[in-house]
Order: structure tokens, then sequence, then C-alpha cells
């Protein structure tokens, strides 16, 4: 019989990097490179040995070639295994054109299966579902309804408690969406990026968590557009076979973070 600490499995999400294709790129006063380098320091080295790290969006700052080859650079070296999926600032046919392998629909983790789900829509900011996105969702978690599973993506699916985050949240296909996923008795939980902070709530016996940007980060419960203090960060999943799970956030401390607190947008 296989031990408690042999069934566990984890897992990392890394989100919002906002890479730019320039090294001297910053958004808001913030040099995203370095950021995502102190991150992806901290994670690998964990004494925790991770299985899979999912990047959930916004990778790019413009969606530019350059971008991504400055990210795809910064990860040769990771030991991790990892996929990525797009965001709003993101443009999937070209990370598809660089970096194929890197998104798959379906991950494997241990008894887990792990969706990878594309929001994005072209020209807007806000997240969504065309029609036959939502029947190959259906599709997947029928073929995988003797997995539990985690599914991941950029936008959140629902109030985050920010009233301007959250008026660019998934939109087309939601209600359908959340339908889908309650009536699928094996999804445990839904985790997305776009927010920038930390948030962990619950849909019935689905778990829902935000994770922190690896870069600027948005303060939690803002009406307009508001820059929080807190520092980068990214988020753990130990995956137990038998479907349960345990989740945290993990922050960074940056030495030298300097992003512009009084900003009113980007």
């Amino acid at each position: 019989m296989a031990t408690e600490a042999a069934s566990v499995r984890r897992l990392i999400q890394i989100t919002d990097p906002h890479i730019g294709g320039r090294p001297d790129y910053q958004l808001l006063g913030l040099d995203t490179g370095h950021t995502l380098e102190e991150v992806l320091n901290s994670v690998a080295a964990q004494p925790e040995n991770a299985e899979l790290m999912v990047v959930t969006g916004d990778v790019s700052a413009n969606g530019s070639e350059a971008a991504y080859r400055r990210f795809l650079h910064k990860m040769q070296s990771f030991p991790t295994p990892w996929f990525w999926l797009p965001g709003n600032h993101d443009d999937p046919e070209r990370m598809d054109q660089m970096a194929a392998r890197r998104r798959p629909e379906v991950a494997s983790v241990g008894n887990w299966r792990i969706l990878l789900l594309d929001t994005s829509v072209p020209g807007q900011i806000c997240g969504g579902f065309e029609a036959h996105e939502l029947a190959r969702i259906e599709q997947l978690l029928e073929q995988h309804a003797d997995h539990p599973l985690l599914l991941m993506m950029h936008h959140q699916p629902v109030p985050v408690g920010s009233n301007w985050i959250d008026g660019h949240m998934l939109k087309a296909g939601r209600e359908r969406f959340i339908e889908l996923v309650q009536g699928a008795a094996n999804v445990r939980a839904i985790a997305w990026g776009h927010v920038h902070q930390q948030f962990d709530s619950e849909l019935g016996s689905i778990g829902l968590h935000a994770t922190p940007s690896t870069s600027v980060q948005f303060t939690p419960g803002s009406g307009p557009f508001s820059i929080d203090s807190e520092m980068p960060g990214y988020r753990w999943f130990d995956l137990y076979d038998d479907g349960r799970y345990e989740t945290g956030v993990e922050r960074v401390t940056i030495t030298e973070y300097s992003v512009d607190l009084a900003s009113s947008g980007y």
C-alpha cells in the first residue's frame, strides 16, 4: 500500500509575469524580468520537488515575439517541467508557434488531471468561452470523469471583490461554464491569475483560488484601480491521489522592489 507521502504530488502555479521584449522593460516602475527570476529561484530552492508548474497567462506585456523569447530564455534552466496558457495580454498563436508543446489541453499529475483552459478573447481584456469551447470542456470533463480535476485558466470565473478587475472577469459563456463544473463531481478546484492578488473561496464543493502575480500586485477589495505593496509570489498545490488537495501562497522578498503605488492604471 502506498504511503501518504508517496501519494501526494506538488504542482506550482505562477501567473502574470508581464515580460517585455527589452531587458529594461518596466511595468509601473517594476522590473518584471527581475521579479520573475526571484520567484523562479524561490520555487527551485524549495525542498518539496514539484512535478509540474503552470503559468496561467499574461506571460508577456504585449504579445511580442521578443517578450516570449525573453521568457523562454529565463525558463531554460528551470528544473521543473512546465506549461503555459494565454491571458488577455498574450498572443496565443505566437505562443504556439514558439513553444507548441507547452500548451496541452490536459496534463497528468499522479492520479489528477489538470485542464488548461484558454479564456482569452482577441481584442478584449475580459475573458470568455465560445459555444464550441464550452462543448470541448464538457467533453473533457466526461473523458476524465475517473480522475480528480484541477481546472487552470487566466480570468476569474467569479468576482474576487475588487470592482475594477471584476469588470474584466470571465463573461461570455460564464453561466454555462459554472453549470458544467458544478455538474462534474470530480472537479476539485479552479485556479486562475489575472487579478494579481490572493483569493480563496468555494463554489459548493469546488475550491476557488487566485494567485499573486510574479510582478505588480493589485489591492484586494479595491473599488478603482489600485496597486498593492505586497510582494510577488506563487501558489503551490499538494495533490493527493485520493482526490484531496492542499494549497497555499508563498511571497518572495524582493530587495530591489520599486513600483508606482500612486498609478491610476497601465
